[in-house]
């Protein structure tokens, strides 16, 4: 005899989702729509795409971004594969997806957005009467974010930079997400005075951390350079985040080797104090002593030694800067602290 449907799964079944100019999406179902801004001075109009996997049975409801930082491409591609690979009779819970969170700077090959040169990552929640920036998170958060109990947003740092996961200081719910997305590298950010200084506490994943819910940043490779290599990592990471929620069948895949857990912020490290031409001598995963030389910065004008920089404790190198071309005051090396 067919098994009768339990009451929850037809109050499921029965439900609308409205997410931005979708409407009415119910059990089963996948669709793409647009998260509406308003416009432009000369009518274009500000949207983001966005996709929502409505799954066939009750579950959680995770939201993935990716390119709030316009150069930060490798996202879109692991959002691609994933919402296409994805069946909703298969699904457990609703996915909601906005593969470019800044379209202008997308568009522009620019980490922030060009209309008034803000970080998008620094303005969450978003406010409803603030900058074009600002609009846009409200927007975002409003329409779309706040139905989310779980959060991923995807980001990349530099070429230099090892691959890592971002999570909140003494948040176990969103340690658990960082280490199921399987990369090497897990970093424990703490948001301190300093930081709060940076604006840290406008990060989409420090916002909803406040909130209580679950978030992490994965960091995936480069900027403004699709690298298909650090995509194939990035997709099992957000599958293991799906079946981990048990919003997919199947067994977790884990990391390639032992993870390594680190302490501090991408603020951490050294910066510069004369401008020039940077000639590094540490890289990404090299571990440092305090006092150890890190590289030097040379002038252009007289091609002398103008700044020789060294690490200012005993630590992990994170990564360096891609650019050989340093200015007064640009973040060269990030150095973290470890547990050993």
């Amino acid at each position: 005899m067919e098994e009768r449907e339990k009451p929850e799964d037809l109050q499921w079944q029965e439900r609308e989702w409205n997410i931005g100019t979708l409407k009415g999406l119910r059990a089963g179902s996948k669709a793409a729509g647009l998260i509406e801004h308003g416009m432009y001075a000369d009518g274009t109009l500000l949207q983001n795409a966005v996709h929502v996997v409505v799954g066939r049975e009750e579950g959680p409801i995770l939201y993935i971004q990716a390119a709030v930082h316009g150069d930060e491409v490798n996202g879109v591609e692991v959002l691609r594969q994933i919402i296409t690979s994805l069946d909703p009779q298969q699904l457990r819970g609703v996915l909601i997806a906005v593969p470019v969170a800044n379209g202008p700077g997308f568009v522009m090959h620019q980490r922030r957005h060009p209309a008034d040169r803000e970080d998008m990552n620094r303005v969450w929640p978003g406010k409803i009467d603030g900058s074009i920036s600002q609009q846009t998170a409200y927007n975002l958060y409003q329409q779309a974010i706040r139905h989310a109990q779980y959060v991923v947003d995807l980001h990349t740092a530099s070429s230099n930079t090892q691959l890592h996961v971002v999570y909140g200081h003494n948040d176990p719910g969103s340690r658990a997400l960082a280490e199921v997305f399987a990369l090497d590298i897990l970093l424990e950010e703490e948001v301190d005075e300093n930081l709060k200084q940076s604006r840290f506490q406008g990060k989409l994943r420090n916002m909803l951390n406040a909130q209580g819910i679950p978030a992490i940043t994965p960091e995936l490779g480069g900027d403004n350079r699709l690298e298909m290599e650090n995509v194939v990592l990035g997709v099992r990471g957000v599958t293991n985040v799906l079946k981990y929620l048990k919003m997919i069948p199947g067994e977790i895949v884990p990391p390639d080797r032992p993870q390594t857990t680190l302490h501090g912020s991408h603020m951490d490290g050294v910066f510069a104090h004369q401008g020039g031409f940077w000639i590094r001598q540490v890289k990404g995963g090299d571990r440092v002593s305090q006092g150890q030389t890190l590289g030097h910065i040379y002038s252009l004008r007289t091609f002398e030694v103008v700044e020789v920089l060294t690490a200012p404790y005993n630590g992990h190198i994170l990564g360096t800067t891609d650019s050989p071309t340093i200015n007064l005051g640009d973040s060269v090396v990030t150095i973290c602290h470890t547990d050993a």
